[in-house]
């Protein structure tokens, strides 16, 4: 799907670019995102051309993806965010944030706005955020606690990370919530 440019305070979320691809690179050369994110390791130059071009224009013509940039005012590119689409209503949001652009709470706000586009019957229309991250991901933990999703639980061995079954927490975000931190996180 084509997304909508939403901005915040700091942000634009807005169309990945070709020439994204440098930064993609860049970025996903760090330990931490090649430990939480599902991207190929080692990470190559066509990697990054791939998603910047074919991944990106895929998910702009998918009723499955939105995929969005994570753009400073100056228009630098920090990072991904994207939601996959489920039936009835319903997306799970996955991101990640260049090392040198953590610990700003850069990521939360780009996720709580996203949120409020998504869920709003003038946004996307969605009734129901899911997060999903590998067991440890406390960093990406902190985000979904931030952004007022409610911790529902770990699923064990649930998904394949390079080629072992790894346990995964999961939250969920609905309309109605009002957005608030809440308790019973592994955190």
């Amino acid at each position: 799907m084509i997304p909508a440019t939403i901005r915040s305070e700091r942000l634009t979320l807005d169309s990945l670019l070709a020439s994204d691809a440098e930064a993609i690179y860049h970025y996903c050369q760090d330990a931490e995102v090649q430990r939480w994110v599902h991207i190929p390791s080692p990470y190559t130059r066509p990697d990054a051309e791939y998603f910047a071009t074919t991944y990106a224009v895929d998910a702009a013509v998918s009723d499955r993806l939105t995929l969005w940039a994570i753009r400073s005012v100056d228009r630098a590119m920090l990072g991904v965010i994207e939601l996959r689409h489920e039936p009835l209503a319903s997306a799970t949001v996955g991101f990640w944030l260049g090392r040198e652009h953590r610990g700003q709470s850069i990521m939360t706000e780009a996720v709580q706005t996203l949120a409020g586009y998504a869920l709003d019957p003038q946004g996307l229309d969605l009734e129901r955020l899911h997060w999903e991250a590998f067991t440890g991901n406390y960093a990406s933990a902190l985000v979904a606690r931030r952004s007022g999703f409610h911790f529902e639980g770990t699923m064990r061995r649930s998904t394949v990370h390079r080629d072992r079954r790894v346990d995964t927490w999961h939250a969920s975000l609905l309309r109605e919530d009002d957005r608030s931190t809440t308790d019973g996180w592994p955190l």
